[in-house]
């Protein structure tokens, strides 16, 4: 190092301890300011990049479902072709801050941005655990997008639910009769309902489980099957199948869309069915606390403003629908 490089090293580190301006340079500061700067280096070398630290959060979440990984590459992988940059850059570089400008500009809706920080949120938690953010804060934790007031999505009027199960029962539709029965009378969510095998069922204690693994919050929950199902799942189904057998057919989501266009009920609005069993659930028993738990939510804030339409829904519809196969 040269004279000039050493006078010029040493300005800086004055400059950086704010002492130019004061009339009077501390040795023991300066040397504070060094040490303080060597620690931050020593930990920017002990951190990983950002590349990195995503295949070793997949590779710690191997075992969630394949749904849940998929969104995972999904979310870091777009962040990281919108900015080539990031995939080497160390993750306790990264600032809340900085986090929110690269997800605004490159993310266009809220609802893309929020579903994004969660994911993030998610990796920065394992980098902490990993100790490769040593004395950093999750800079997703900080952010939070807002989404707008969700929207209510009314139930299928009593004639759709007719024309739907009456569709159901032809020769062409009937291996998806059994998992139309569970999204109508148990609210089981589509992607759900994908995963459930005939052992979840229990015949004799009339309850349905959906395992932890197999549910979108990763809860466990049971929900009772009333008799309408289970008179429509024993029309369904002539023998016992195997326990480890799906619900679900081959083929499920292209013979599900045939099916739905063959009832004529186009377009098919997303979650439709679940909506339609909270409604129907409230209108009948009047218990919400029950059809919160059967629904598997955390809170009662969603059911109230989003699931609970119960417009053209008669109480005789109701217990038509509870007790017996429309």
């Amino acid at each position: 190092m040269t004279m000039l490089q050493a006078v010029r090293l040493a300005l800086e580190v004055v400059e950086t301890g704010g002492m130019r301006h004061r009339g009077a340079v501390s040795m023991a500061r300066c040397r504070r300011v060094i040490a303080l700067g060597g620690e931050q280096w020593r930990a920017q070398r002990r951190s990983a990049g950002f590349s990195t630290a995503v295949q070793s959060l997949l590779r710690a979440k191997a075992a969630r479902r394949k749904r849940t990984l998929m969104e995972i590459r999904g979310v870091t992988a777009r962040l990281m072709r919108a900015v080539p940059a990031l995939s080497r850059r160390r993750v306790n570089s990264i600032t809340s801050r900085g986090l929110d400008a690269m997800l605004t500009a490159h993310l266009p809706t809220p609802r893309q941005r929020e579903k994004a920080r969660v994911v993030l949120h998610g990796l920065f938690t394992h980098c902490i655990r990993q100790g490769w953010m040593q004395g950093c804060a999750n800079p997703a934790a900080a952010l939070r997008y807002d989404i707008g007031e969700e929207t209510e999505v009314a139930p299928l009027e009593w004639r759709q639910i007719l024309r739907l199960l009456c569709t159901a029962r032809k020769a062409e539709h009937r291996a998806c009769m059994p998992a139309l029965g569970l999204m109508l009378w148990c609210g089981i969510r589509p992607a759900e309902v994908e995963r459930v095998q005939w052992r979840d069922l229990d015949i004799q204690e009339r309850v349905l489980t959906v395992r932890p693994r197999h549910s979108k919050t990763g809860g466990c929950r049971h929900v009772q099957l009333c008799p309408a199902l289970m008179a429509w799942l024993a029309q369904a189904v002539s023998s016992t199948p195997p326990p480890e057998a799906r619900i679900c057919p081959c083929n499920w989501q292209r013979r599900w869309k045939r099916l739905r266009q063959a009832a004529g009920i186009v377009p098919w609005p997303q979650d439709v069915l679940r909506h339609t069993y909270a409604s129907y659930h409230a209108k009948r028993f009047h218990d919400f606390a029950l059809l919160q738990m059967e629904m598997g939510h955390r809170s009662a804030e969603l059911l109230r403003t989003r699931y609970l339409s119960m417009r053209g829904v008669t109480a005789e519809h109701a217990a038509a629908f509870w007790k017996r196969i429309p």
